[in-house]
């Protein structure tokens, strides 16, 4: 199945997952999260591990974004490439296999693991199309019983134009070849909601706005095509650059939009993983409100 992606690498389908899930070279990781707000309006955390309890894809292993891939010292960053290989290796994913992420929001928080793989070094990663909804809806099923892989060994090698940092961030602002991408929801970026209690409202100084949930299809939580996503994206490539950094709020939802820019033939990309978390909550950064660059 294609939908004229430039590149479809990094895309699998439900149809096609069912048909390899017993091969010995594919490994199937379910990354699901959520923030949901409470009575008050204050934001919460909430880690896929009872979800995945209660059903996931056959063989699949459960990977929490924050308690398995955030560094233990700065949990706006990435876990370093020792952790990361320890974990990898933990679930029994080697340099070798296929990997296949998932979620139950469309691979917007799953991203996130397939980032990671292919920051250290394993480009061999794809995230399922529609997800945990779209695989259901194929008439394919789901098991409760945890698999106990086989420990195997992972070497880490960080890609290191892959992720940015604030000062990278900062000089792009002024670089003409260079396009910042806010994968926020529009009230946060135009700046008439708060994101984080300690954070300032606004976005990064000439930033453009493209909400990662504009990628999806709202009916059935898959990836639109490419004319679709052409059109979502239309004010940022007619201003065509020759890198992109994308952020959000922890370097979730910018995952995503790496992944799409990746379908979009887009290889010029990088992650400000530390996002607004840490640019919002620096005063010594500029921020900007309103409506996007024209």
């Amino acid at each position: 199945m294609t939908l004229n992606y430039t590149d479809q690498h990094y895309l699998a389908e439900p149809e096609w997952l069912h048909r390899h899930l017993g091969d010995a070279d594919v490994r199937v990781l379910d990354a699901r999260f959520d923030v949901r707000t409470d009575a008050k309006g204050r934001y919460h955390e909430v880690a896929g591990r009872d979800g995945y309890l209660k059903g996931h894809i056959a063989g699949a292993q459960f990977v929490d974004l924050k308690a398995d891939l955030a560094c233990p010292q700065n949990r706006t960053s990435i876990i370093g490439a020792e952790g990361f290989a320890a974990l990898m290796g933990k679930l029994g994913v080697s340099n070798t296999h296929m990997v296949v992420v998932y979620d139950d929001k469309g691979g917007l928080w799953a991203a996130r693991l397939w980032w990671a793989l292919r920051y250290y070094g394993h480009d061999n990663v794809k995230i399922l199309n529609g997800g945990l909804g779209a695989w259901r809806a194929a008439g394919y099923g789901l098991e409760t019983e945890a698999p106990s892989p086989t420990p195997s060994q992972f070497t880490a090698t960080a890609q290191t134009d892959l992720r940015v940092e604030k000062h990278d961030v900062l000089a792009a602002i002024d670089d003409q070849d260079t396009m910042i991408i806010d994968a926020l929801p529009k009230p946060f970026y135009y700046g008439k909601a708060v994101l984080y209690p300690k954070c300032r409202k606004g976005h990064v100084p000439g930033a453009y706005n493209v909400p990662a949930e504009y990628n999806l299809d709202p009916k059935t939580g898959r990836v639109r095509s490419m004319a679709e996503l052409q059109d979502v994206w239309q004010h940022v490539i007619s201003h065509p650059a020759q890198r992109y950094i994308t952020y959000c709020g922890g370097g979730v939802f910018a995952a995503f939009t790496l992944f799409i820019l990746a379908l979009m033939g887009y290889g010029n990309t990088a992650l400000y993983d530390a996002s607004w978390a840490e640019w919002g909550a620096d005063e010594s950064l500029p921020i900007e409100t309103g409506a996007s660059p024209t």
